[in-house]
């Protein structure tokens, strides 16, 4: 398994203010990945690891509620570890913070969405979260027609998880 450090910024621990826990999915097809189009910024499904938790745990449970369909871990390979220092993250209160997010990343075969079997929340219904499969040199050809000032941050992860993608294919 691959691990990497993005601190472009060259914060500290002592600079650091939150810390985060995140598992995602690297489902492809073909030349094709899943993503989630998320209030206009692309990010690969998963989310947050929850209290009690462990990566693996969340894996299987976020790809339940966001595409519907039930993955096992014989079915997913742990591939990534991205350790992200993000200074001056503009959190979703309108703070602006240092944080550290680690984020465990899996690689499996994209195996449908069944609508039927998804758990949305308000606000990725608000946002219109909708899932997509695309061309895997378009994961950062995104539209700047977002108010989202965080897409800085997501896309300069997906640069570091287009590598590993190009690597296992």
């Amino acid at each position: 398994m691959n691990s990497i450090i993005i601190n472009d910024n060259n914060l500290k621990e002592e600079d650091i203010q939150a810390y985060g826990n995140k598992a995602r999915a690297i489902l492809l097809s073909d030349d094709k990945v899943l993503v989630s189009n998320y209030g206009g910024v692309i990010l690969l499904p998963g989310g947050s690891i929850d209290k009690n938790e462990t990566p693996d745990d969340a894996i299987i449970r976020e790809l339940k509620e966001e595409t519907g369909i039930v993955y096992d871990l014989n079915q997913l390979e742990k591939v990534l570890t991205i350790k992200y220092y993000q200074h001056d993250y503009p959190t979703r209160n309108n703070e602006i913070i240092n944080r550290l997010m680690i984020t465990q990343y899996y690689l499996g075969k994209y195996k449908g969405i069944n609508l039927d079997n998804t758990r949305m929340t308000k606000k990725e219904i608000k946002d219109n979260f909708h899932l997509e499969l695309i061309d895997i040199d378009k994961l950062l050809i995104q539209s700047n027609v977002t108010t989202n000032p965080r897409k800085e941050y997501f896309d300069r992860e997906n640069q570091e998880v287009i590598k590993i993608i190009k690597k296992h294919k």
